[in-house]
């Protein structure tokens, strides 16, 4: 469908009247991401322990402050598992709650659009992921949208971000898309630009400012983790196949849109805390925070969640009912003790989270580490830095170094070192993850059991009675580390900026021109392979829209390269007639990508100026090709008759091959 013919999505009850509807949330039991991994591969991540408390209990903490009544948990993995949580849970039973079993869900994206096919939503809803531990109030957010819609009369605003300020140096973000400038209408709230920063600052073009008299460009914001949406948009993920996450399609998406009219608002707090656990860098950092009592009252001595029982003892120390401690151990600040562990004589424990039924033996020394339940630490063990899943046994002297992570029932041998950053697992890793490279990959793959054989034993690693082997991490785990990260400065030294500043103005061309270049190889690269390999349509744009982003492109430079491209895979032929057959084949059959980035009128003038260089290739030339593929990119809907009138006046203005171009479409 070209563009002039494209609709808003449909619209839904919220259009009329919500007021007396109940309010519903949707929550994402998965992140899509494998940097939790492998902790992840036997338990839900949102059913992993954060200071000894089940993750999910905080998120629906804020779900029950806000007056939610429905909620919609999205699982695509260990569903089971999560329905049996749901069952038991006494914080679910404020809700009236349906977990949604979706397998073959990857992203944000396709878990939206699996609950727009199922009719779930009626108004308006918040939308959040299961691993947010926030106290921010989100009522007066759920007014301003409602207000906004009703009262204003505003049906395009569909979504309603929360903000909180912070300065950058208060920052918890370690992965690029954590980070963000947002440029905002001061007098509406409007989002009117959002975009990651880079290292060197950022670009905004400024005509995206021309319809706002007045905009507040900020840099002191960090997303909140939650968002009240209208219905919507859902309706828009369903529509746009090929948005995936929130930041990189859906916000740019709407924001930059020359066809739909919707709008996105900010709500800015200046007051109150909310973290996600992205990675295990944050689950350390958000821990620290919940200790250090910066998200009261989502705090252990407050006992809110699972019948605990714990009290606050000297400066950040914490224990539950039922501890046993040696007269001789030494208790640091910052550390939470569960129930019915034993800490022995002269143990040293720092900055660490011990579960329940944990023992810690004679002299062993922790810092900063994180034991989940029934944990046995031998005597004069050390650990630093470090986290150990359910049921781990550690010998008496054996050593982990920084950075480890132990899952579940990994046992570690007396006198043995774990090095540094080593992950050691019993989980049997599933088949297709070996090879898994895509960004919306789960962290959260089914395993049906803990295997426990000679195949998933490293002796020269675990010791001679040990249990576990090496886990090999994926990119995006290699990014997660547990011991405090230096943090990488936003903008360069002193010193290092004056070394730049000279060979700045020397290179500041040819960097551009080389990132002009890496993102046409990239996206080259992109779409040869989807060609030759049949990748679906959606997936290809998916992996072209996040280049887009990642290099700061146009709809029209990626349309012009995908185009070449794709026509560039037909096989050289002298006659005419094949050449003009394979053309209409390969446009039909990738219509729905060569559609999705030639959107404007603009967007297919510019890529008809790059079909000139194909169809003016030695090999074509004598084909005469441009009238015929114009036609069926006309047919298909791919080009829209105005676009095709721009270029063919545009071209006679250029060079003289252009003008016979031109001449052979007539």
């Amino acid at each position: 469908m070209s563009g002039k013919d494209k609709k808003k999505p449909g619209t839904k009850k919220s259009d009329i009247d919500d007021g007396d509807e109940a309010l519903q949330a949707i929550l994402l039991a998965d992140s899509f991401r494998k940097r939790m991994a492998p902790t992840t591969y036997t338990t839900p991540k949102i059913l992993l322990p954060l200071v000894n408390i089940p993750i999910i209990e905080y998120t629906l903490e804020l779900l029950v402050q806000a007056g939610v009544k429905e909620l919609f948990i999205v699982a695509s993995s260990h569903a089971e598992k999560i329905q049996e949580y749901v069952l038991n849970s006494k914080s679910c039973k404020q809700f009236e709650v349906e977990v949604i079993v979706a397998p073959a869900v990857k992203s944000l994206g396709g878990a939206l659009r699996e609950v727009d096919s199922r009719g779930k939503i009626r108004s308006d809803f918040i939308l959040v992921n299961g691993d947010t531990l926030s106290n921010i109030k989100l009522e007066p957010v759920l007014q301003a949208h409602k207000k906004r819609r009703e009262e204003e009369k505003n049906k395009d605003a569909i979504m309603t971000l929360v903000f909180k300020t912070s300065l950058p140096q208060q920052r918890m973000a370690t992965f690029p898309e954590d980070d963000i400038c947002v440029a905002i209408n001061p007098e509406t709230n409007q989002l009117v630009h959002y975009q990651p920063m880079t290292k060197k600052g950022f670009q905004i073009d400024s005509t995206r400012f021309e319809a706002h008299p007045t905009v507040s460009v900020r840099y002191d914001l960090e997303y909140a983790h939650a968002a009240i949406c209208s219905p919507e948009v859902l309706c828009l993920f369903t529509d746009e196949f090929d948005w995936q996450d929130l930041h990189t399609d859906y916000i740019p998406g709407v924001l930059y849109s020359e066809i739909l009219s919707y709008q996105l608002f900010a709500y800015i707090v200046t007051e109150g805390y909310s973290g996600r656990l992205t990675s295990l860098h944050q689950y350390a950092t958000v821990s620290m925070d919940v200790i250090r009592r910066w998200s009261y009252p989502l705090v252990p001595d407050v006992n809110l969640f699972c019948d605990t029982t714990y009290e606050y003892l000297h400066p950040g120390v914490y224990k539950e009912a039922n501890v046993s401690l040696a007269q001789s151990c030494i208790i640091g600040m910052d550390t939470v003790i569960g129930s019915k562990t034993v800490v022995g004589e002269g143990a040293k424990i720092d900055r660490s989270v011990i579960g329940r039924s944990c023992v810690i033996g004679d002299g062993a020394v922790l810092e900063g580490c994180f034991l989940f339940a029934n944990v046995k630490i031998g005597a004069g063990a050390i650990l630093r830095d470090c986290l150990l899943a359910d049921d781990v046994e550690v010998g008496e002297k054996a050593v982990i170094e920084k950075n480890c992570i132990l899952g579940g029932n990994v046992k570690i041998s007396s006198n043995v070192t774990v090095r540094e950053g080593t992950r050691v697992t019993v989980a049997e890793r599933p088949c297709d993850a070996g090879d898994d490279d895509d960004d919306f990959g789960d962290d959260d793959e089914t395993v049906q059991d803990k295997v426990e054989s000679k195949k998933t034993t490293d002796l020269e690693l675990v010791g001679a009675d040990g249990r576990g082997r090496k886990w090999e991490a994926g990119e995006d785990e290699q990014e997660a580390l547990i011991a405090p990260l230096v943090m990488e400065k936003l903008f360069d030294s002193d010193n290092s900026d004056e070394e730049e500043d000279e060979s700045d103005s020397e290179d500041e061309g040819g960097g551009a021109c080389q990132s002009a270049a890496s993102f046409e190889r990239e996206v080259e690269d992109i779409v040869r392979r989807g060609v030759e390999e049949g990748v679906l349509p959606e997936n290809i744009s998916m992996e072209v829209n996040g280049r887009k982003f990642a290099h700061d492109k146009t709809f029209a430079d990626c349309s012009c390269i995908i185009f070449v491209t794709i026509l560039n895979t037909m096989t050289v032929t002298s006659s005419r007639k094949e050449a003009f057959a394979n053309a209409v084949k390969l446009i039909k059959t990738w219509k729905p990508l060569l559609s999705k980035f030639a959107r404007s009128v603009n967007d297919q003038k510019e890529t008809m100026v790059a079909l000139e260089s194909f169809v003016s290739q030695p090999d074509w030339k004598g084909h005469k090709l441009m009238m015929p593929i114009l036609k069926c990119c006309y047919d298909e809907d791919v080009f829209e008759e105005d676009a095709i009138f721009l270029w063919s006046d545009d071209a006679k203005g250029r060079s003289e091959e252009s003008k016979g171009l031109v001449e052979e479409c007539k």
